[in-house]
């Protein structure tokens, strides 16, 4: 192994003495054992009653469709943590206009699904995306190519904390770390690329996750008492006891779940689960267990695209199935068909076979071996039988291992001495250029140091370097230090061809080291190669339709994409640079662009122009400025001028922030004009004009004088003003459910309804903003107070869950679909989102509100200086006085000497109520308008209300038993 990492690795000394640092750690671990032969039965080094037994480890992990990684408690399904990774699949479709024939992936195993054309499921291929990864370059016997790629890497994660840590790449080889609390996780990325060769431009890309997992053995297998459910097409789980049937939990986690594990040790074990349609995971726990599921395969839609998942349900599938005409007629002409989101029958196997591009056995059948990306170890395999196998590579593998463990220590010193001289020879390097640049020239003789091809120019004009071709009068900008843009060709790619002088190769070689490590999201440029004659370097990168600039200025794709969708892949793009400890220093319209439109219509913003990017060192969240101020003037944070402390990723928000505010207000800045800009950003004085409260919450702090009251990247694109229409009527309802039963002296209710006179509208009552004939409606069942924000939410919920009870008005009112009706209410009660989300902040953790918010970052109120309403003053005042009263007469039980003090004390609280009539009346004095009599004693009764009679001393006279306490109506 350690020989070809010598060939596959640059030949420096730093790399060498990495690789042989880990084939040292290698062959200290294989020395431990002292004997070649192993014994499956025994299985050293688990154990599986541990597993399931110790309590301090009852640890599940779920792998989400999403890419996130949840660990749950195994017996009430509460999160310890949750940690974010890239999707488990991703399919770069429009999924609002796929159509067929086209591949989908399941995001289990990695197995692959055709959709044809016409009303059948199609059929499964032969072969998974891990197969033909393995086989490429390979074609099908159907016509169509593939090819494919896969790359490799180790990450450890805490299992108390989910705090992850790469440990082991291509870019940064190192030993790992044997941690007691870290789990040592092995994840593969694959790359695939299928071309149908029938049809010309018809193409797709699939990049698939799989994780190292062992898989349970079957002897345990067969005692874990627990069985999982998971929803085809939502994030919730259900566990049940396998014993007893009884049901033990039910969370919903935001997206499907595609894998489960649980920890042994420092591995991750999987363990089987049922995905089941939504309808029959509500019936599960209801219906018999012994009730038969038929199979099908649900086609669902997540944020990265289409998804093929198989799922079990309650009924005989007969969506998708093909209608049999009574007489056959002629076959329809091909044409695309839209892709349904369902459940179709289970698709038939495919007959396809693999043709492998330059090899002697030309083609590869059906019956490929099927490896699924899952690397099981020999022990694994060999552990289901009842033999004990000798493995015949080990003598010698110990044997090579024993004679490098020998070499190691001479081998460092060498290594050391090597990687000293290294360094010492590219500081002479980079002095020599530092000196080259201040004198203004170049020499001639290092010109050539690092070429890589010489350019020619062609009859027609163009330049031809390398692979590089691009005529110098196709520019497409400028930069500083004579930087040139020109549109070029790569490989037959339309490309833009960066061209850069001698002076800037340094910072060259920066960019394109951090375009290589960080150009796999899709809102970031996309780099392809570097070519280097005699006076330039050339950089060929993605070739962009339009800047930012354009986009607000010009109108350029204003029809294709919104602006909150533009600077959603915005925020998205740098969150991933920042993921990767990239700060990029020059965020600023122009170098945000917009991609060339796709044939599907779609049209990406990305991070472009990595010149002044520069990476944090590991395990460090800022950088010093001995590099001098950085980015362009009217867009550069406030602490990068200032010169106070360490800079850190928050420089990047404050320049978005103003990026932000360009695109809402249409070129616009918050911080003044261009003369003045500078000045006013080191002072703190902006102008939000023509912002709605949602967005002001968010620009507040984005551009904030602190860098350490900004939030991060990744709070930004969790903020509602990204949210959709569905998502705020779900989260609405969420906080209406949470608070709907809560106490009135807790403090959820008590953040939520404070400064309600603002939230509520005209007058402080909510009434009165809502049309007549809702109101009506409402009148009917309940009462509402108009100035509680609790029951406002209740009147969204209820008219909500009861819309098809509503009158034929009402219903017109409200429009007749999702978003209409969220538009009715938030369009008069705009205060009503922020308030509520920044009202729950406090209680994020919970499990039905961890999808709307992200890390710890807390935004301020909504209303920053509202007041509680007096109907909850009244009511909190009420229960303390009461609580105070029950407590003394308590008291007063067990201390007879002090019966008489105690009473007087009651009688003087109990006249002071009575005298207080805006408290307490008799119910003859009530109005019939105000409130039903019945239920208005019914309340009072019910909900705890003060009876002064129950007070009052014997000899005093009774006060008729119709005086109730007038709480606050619920």
């Amino acid at each position: 192994m350690s020989i070809h990492f010598l060939f596959i690795f640059p030949k420096t000394p730093l790399v060498l003495l990495v690789i042989l640092i880990y084939n040292g750690c290698i062959a200290a671990l294989n020395n431990e054992s002292n004997d070649l032969k192993l014994d499956f039965n025994k299985d050293v080094g688990y154990q599986p009653t541990e597993l399931i037994t110790e309590n301090e480890d009852s640890l599940l992990v779920l792998s989400m469709l999403d890419g996130s990684f949840i660990g749950i408690e195994s017996l009430s399904g509460q999160v310890r943590w949750k940690l974010k990774n890239e999707p488990a699949v991703k399919v770069p479709v429009d999924t609002t206009n796929a159509i067929r024939p086209m591949f989908l992936p399941d995001p289990k195993d990695g197995s692959l699904y055709s959709l044809g054309i016409g009303d059948g499921g199609g059929e499964k291929l032969p072969f998974t995306i891990q197969q033909l990864v393995a086989s490429s370059p390979c074609r099908s016997s159907d016509g169509i190519f593939y090819t494919g790629k896969k790359v490799d890497t180790w990450f450890s994660v805490n299992w108390k904390t989910g705090k992850k840590q790469a440990i082991l790449s291509f870019d940064e080889p190192t030993c790992p770390v044997t941690l007691t609390d870290n789990m040592f996780i092995g994840r593969t990325e694959y790359n695939i690329m299928m071309y149908d060769t029938r049809f010309q431009g018809r193409h797709w890309n699939i990049t698939y996750f799989d994780y190292t997992t062992q898989a349970m053995p079957a002897e345990d297998l067969s005692q874990y008492e627990f069985v999982h459910f998971g929803g085809s097409s939502s994030g919730r789980v259900t566990t049940f006891n396998r014993r007893s049937g009884v049901l033990l939990w039910e969370h919903n986690y935001g997206s499907p779940l595609i894998a489960l594990y649980t920890r042994h040790n420092q591995e991750l074990i999987s363990i089987p689960f049922t995905s089941v349609e939504e309808n029959t995971l509500d019936r599960l726990q209801f219906s018999n267990m012994r009730d038969k599921l038929y199979p099908t395969l649900y086609v669902g839609e997540h944020l990265h695209g289409l998804y093929a998942l198989p799922a079990l349900i309650g009924h005989p599938p007969e969506l998708f199935y093909a209608r049999v005409l009574l007489i056959e007629g002629p076959k329809p002409p091909l044409k695309n068909e839209n892709v349904l989101i369902g459940h179709y029958k289970v698709p038939v196997n495919g007959h396809a076979q693999l043709q492998i591009t330059g090899r002697s056995d030309a083609i590869i059948s059906s019956g490929l071996p099927h490896f699924n990306g899952t690397k099981t170890s020999f022990k694994d395999v060999t552990s289901q039988t009842n033999q004990s196998v000798e493995n015949p590579e080990l003598g010698w593998m110990t044997g090579v291992e024993i004679k490098l463990l020998s070499l190691v220590v001479a081998a460092l010193v060498v290594s050391v001495a090597a990687m000293f001289f290294y360094v010492k020879t590219q500081l002479k390097e980079f002095q020599q250029l530092s000196q080259q640049s201040s004198q203004g020239s170049a020499s001639t003789q290092d010109s050539s140091y690092g070429v890589s091809a010489i350019s020619v120019e062609l009859a027609d004009g163009t330049i031809q370097v390398g692979k590089i071709s691009f005529h110098t009068s196709d520019v497409l900008g400028k930069g500083c230090e004579g930087t040139f843009v020109f549109k070029g060709m790569f490989d037959g790619r339309a490309v833009a061809v960066k061209r850069l002088l001698p002076e800037c190769f340094i910072v060259a070689d920066r960019e394109v080291c951090l375009l290589r490590e960080s150009d796999t999201h899709p809102n970031v440029v996309r780099y392809f190669c570097t070519e280097q004659d005699k006076q330039f370097r050339y950089i060929a990168l993605e070739l962009c339709a339009a800047t930012l600039q354009d986009y607000v200025e010009r109108g350029m794709y204003n029809d294709l994409l919104s602006k909150e969708e533009v600077l959603k892949q915005s925020t998205l793009g740098l969150q991933h640079l920042h993921s990767l400890n990239i700060v990029h220093r020059d965020i600023k319209p122009h170098n945000v662009l917009l991609s060339m439109k796709t044939s599907l219509g779609q049209v990406r913003a990305m991070i472009s122009d990595f010149g002044l990017c520069k990476k944090l060192q590991t395990g460090r969240v800022s950088f010093s400025r001995r590099s001098g101020i950085t980015g362009t003037e009217g867009w550069i944070a406030p602490e990068m001028i200032h010169g106070k402390g360490r800079t850190m990723c928050a420089v990047d928000i404050f320049s978005l922030g103003c990026v932000f505010y360009y695109v809402l207000s249409g070129g616009k800045h918050p911080f003044g004009d261009a003369l003045r800009r500078q000045a006013n950003i080191l002072f703190g004085e902006y102008r939000l004009t023509g912002m709605n409260n949602l967005w002001c919450s968010l620009l507040e702090k984005m551009i904030d004088n602190d860098p350490l009251d900004r939030p991060s990247a990744e709070v930004v694109s969790q903020h509602p003003v990204f949210w959709d229409k569905l998502n705020v009527l779900t989260f609405l309802q969420d906080v209406s459910d949470r608070v709907e039963k809560v106490d009135v002296s807790s403090p959820i209710l008590s953040c939520l309804e404070r400064g309600a006179e603002i939230v509520c509208g005209q007058n402080g009552d909510w009434r009165l903003n809502v049309d007549e004939e809702i109101v009506a409606d409402l009148r009917k069942y309940r009462t509402y107070r108009g100035d509680s924000v609790r029951d406002l939410l209740r009147a969204f919920r209820n008219k909500k869950h009861h819309f098809r009870e509503l009158s034929e008005q009402a219903q017109m009112s409200f429009g007749s679909t999702p978003e209409s009706f969220v538009d009715y209410w938030i369009s008069r009660f705009p205060m009503l989102l922020l308030h509520s989300w920044t009202a729950m902040q406090f209680i994020r953790k919970e499990p039905i509100f961890i999808q709307y918010y992200s890390a710890d970052y807390t935004f301020p109120p909504a209303v920053k200086y509202g007041q509680l309403p007096q109907w909850l003053l009244e009511k909190q005042e009420l229960e303390s006085n009461i609580t105070e009263i029950k407590d003394e007469t308590n008291k007063v039980k067990k201390s007879p000497k002090n019966l008489s003090s105690k009473r007087r004390s009651n009688d003087e609280k109990i006249k002071e109520f009575n005298r207080n009539k805006r408290r307490c009346h008799q119910i003859t004095e009530l109005s019939s308008n105000d409130i039903d009599r019945d239920n208005w004693l019914k309340s009072g009764r019910e909900q705890g209300a003060w009876r002064p009679s129950k007070f009052l001393p014997n000899k005093e006279k009774k006060i008729v038993d119709d005086i109730v306490w007038v709480l606050p109506q619920t």
